[in-house]
This record gives C-alpha cells, sequence and structure tokens, in this order.
C-alpha cells in the first residue's frame, strides 16, 4: 500500500511539472524580475583637436572659425591643393608631360610612371588631385619649370600673388617631407593652405576634379587606368565637394574639405588632426550653421586672385637684338629677277669664246708636242 501511494505521488507531480500552467508560471516569474536600473544616456565624445584648424565661408572669405591657424606646420598632400592651381593656370588641356627618372622615383601613392613614357596633362591631373600621385606632382613640376628646385620658385611666386603671407616654405610639389622630399618639404599655416583652397575651388577645372568619384582613361603606359577618389567626404557628407587628404609620419593626418548647401559653400583645413572626417564634418556644420547676417565683424580672407594676374615670363631676346638691330630681310623683286638674268646673260656671251679659244690653244700644243716626238 505504502509502495503505491509513492508511485502515485510521483506520478502526480511528473505531470505537474510538464503541464503548460507549470511552464507559464514559471516564465511569469522570470518575467516578473525587475528589470535592472536605466544607465545613464551616453554620446560619442567629441574628437581630439588637431593642431591647427580653420573654418571659411568660401562666398564671402568670413573666417567662421579657428585654431592655431597662422603656425607654419608640415601640410603633407594638401600640398598638391597649390601645386594643381599652378598647373591648370600654366599648362593647356590636350599638353604631353613627359616623366623623368626623378618623377620615376617618387614614392607611393604614385601611378607607377616611368622615365621616357609621356601622359596627357588632364590624365596626369587628375592622379594628383584624386589619387595623391607623387609621379604627377613631380612630372607637373618639372613640366612647368624644368626641375622641382626651380617649381619651388614658381609656387613662392604663387603663393605671394594670391596672398598666404604666413612666411610659407614652399619646396616640395608632392608635399613630402622625408628622404625622397626637396630640401626636406614645405611648412604651411591653415590660413594659407585656406586661401590656396579657396582659389583653387574657384577654377571649374579643379572643382570638377576634386568631385569626381571614378575617373577612367588610357595612360602613358599604354595601360587602362581607373581612378577611385579617396576622399571618403564625398560618400559621406551631403552636398561634398571634396578637396585633398593627406598624411604623412611627421606630419600626421591632414585634410582640406569643401561643401555646398542652400547656395553656400564653406572649406575647412584641419593639420595634424586625429580624425580628419570627424573633425571635419563638425566644422562644415557649424559653417552652414552660421548666417550671412553674423560674418560683418569677422575676419576675412583676400579676394580671390584671377589667373590672368600672372606675370608672363620674359621672352627670350636673341643676341644678336641686344648688339645691332637685324638687317633688313632680303627680298627678290620682279625687277630683281630680270637683272639678274640679263647678267647672266652678258657673262655667258663674254665668257664662252674666251673659254673656246683657250682650249684651242691648249689641244693645239699638245697636238704640236705629239708630232716631234
Amino acid at each position: 500500500m505504502r509502495r503505491l501511494l509513492v508511485c502515485l505521488t510521483a506520478l502526480a507531480y511528473l505531470l505537474l511539472l510538464v503541464s503548460p500552467s507549470a511552464s507559464a508560471l514559471r516564465y511569469a516569474h522570470r518575467t516578473q524580475e525587475p528589470p535592472p536600473p536605466p544607465g545613464p544616456t551616453t554620446t560619442p565624445p567629441p574628437p581630439p583637436p588637431p593642431r591647427a584648424w580653420i573654418l571659411i565661408d568660401s562666398d564671402t572669405g568670413a573666417v567662421l572659425d579657428q585654431g592655431n591657424a597662422h603656425q607654419p606646420l608640415p601640410p603633407a598632400s594638401v600640398t598638391k591643393v597649390l601645386t594643381a592651381l599652378i598647373a591648370v593656370e600654366q599648362l593647356h588641356p590636350g599638353d604631353d608631360i613627359p616623366i623623368s627618372a626623378e618623377a620615376q622615383g617618387m614614392p607611393a601613392r604614385n601611378m607607377n610612371m616611368k622615365a621616357g613614357q609621356v601622359w596627357q596633362f588632364e590624365d596626369i591631373l587628375h592622379a594628383l588631385l584624386m589619387v595623391s600621385a607623387n609621379d604627377a606632382a613631380v612630372a607637373l613640376a618639372e613640366k612647368i619649370s624644368g626641375s622641382r628646385q626651380e617649381f619651388a620658385n614658381v609656387m613662392a611666386q604663387t603663393a605671394q600673388r594670391i596672398g598666404m603671407d604666413d612666411s610659407p616654405l614652399l619646396r616640395d610639389p608632392a608635399g613630402l617631407d622625408d628622404e625622397f622630399s626637396n630640401e626636406g618639404g614645405n611648412l604651411l599655416s591653415a590660413h594659407d593652405l585656406a586661401v590656396a583652397a579657396r582659389n583653387a575651388l574657384d577654377n571649374d577645372q579643379i572643382r570638377e576634379i576634386v568631385s569626381t568619384q571614378v575617373y577612367k582613361f588610357h595612360g602613358g603606359d599604354g595601360n587602362d587606368h581607373r581612378l577611385l577618389n579617396e576622399d571618403l567626404l564625398l560618400k559621406t557628407y551631403p552636398g561634398a565637394i571634396g578637396m585633398k587628404t593627406g598624411y604623412t609620419l611627421k606630419a600626421g593626418h591632414s585634410f582640406i574639405g569643401a561643401a555646398t548647401r542652400d547656395g553656400r559653400t564653406m572649406i575647412s583645413v584641419v593639420l595634424g588632426a586625429p580624425e580628419i572626417y570627424r573633425t571635419s564634418t563638425a566644422l562644415l556644420d557649424k559653417g552652414f550653421a552660421t548666417p550671412v547676417s553674423e560674418e560683418g565683424g569677422l575676419e576675412h580672407l583676400p579676394a580671390v586672385v584671377p589667373a590672368a594676374t600672372i606675370a608672363q615670363p620674359a621672352k627670350a631676346v636673341p643676341l644678336q637684338e641686344t648688339r645691332t638691330p637685324a638687317p633688313p630681310a632680303f627680298h627678290v623683286g620682279t625687277d630683281d629677277t630680270v637683272r639678274v638674268v640679263r647678267d647672266g646673260i652678258w657673262i655667258a656671251v663674254i665668257c664662252l669664246p674666251v673659254a673656246f679659244v683657250g682650249l684651242r690653244l691648249i689641244t693645239g700644243r699638245r697636238r704640236r708636242r705629239y708630232l716631234f716626238r
């Protein structure tokens, strides 16, 4: 009897465990546990500040924000914006750009150009601005000035002409600052780079290239190329125009970014920035949020300088022009031709009989000499 009661009790307990009501009770017990207390809402911390930055309204030139903006610093490849500005002012579409051994020796990023090849100006300019090709920068400098050393003088003259007045040190067209650089590279302030960027953005050719995401062409090496713009701002920021990224170990990350919204264009420059895109987008947002009516009392950049103000190189003067005037050009007229023909006939009439008599005398002597042997 006792065994029967134990079996019935065990059976009842088993049925209770597997029944739906028991499962519901256990689930209800779990769901009635108090939720954990809500934690404080967090937002991502702001990015670390760059070594220098500036924000300008490109349309008015007003400086909307800046920090250490007048301190010359290593700029890395954002230098290429100034190189591109000089190139579009000095060269023309369709120009051939020969490649030298020095251009071939430039480190990555590059287009793997080889000495002796000839590339088209438009293709090299796209490579310079879209993928930051160092060999393209040197090839353009050599086409314009003959060497990187001479191009440094052109960079300095251009900087002075457009109003870059923070004592810029300009030596290398690619922005290199290592053993591959020309004399150690450049030092530029964020303010001066904003001046260069504003002038460059005013050029339709540069503006179109920096906003291009994909460019295809047949290169001077005989190969087809497809360039992808390395500026991620074009894909992540509404209204982005682009402009130029830069990086070296010495300079860190640098960036010039531009965007257009509601008919207004902003340009931001950051040097030595740990997070170039977060910093740049924050600056651009601030620019678009600033009404034009609040720009009146702010610092302004110098006005954009048109390319027509470029001083043209002096024309080479031939050496003879520096000594005596060149003689008048020789011209044969109709009367001169008649006179030459007439004189030639008289000479022939006089000379032919004389030549005939002389020939007869010579042959007569030879004949007499033969007879008296």
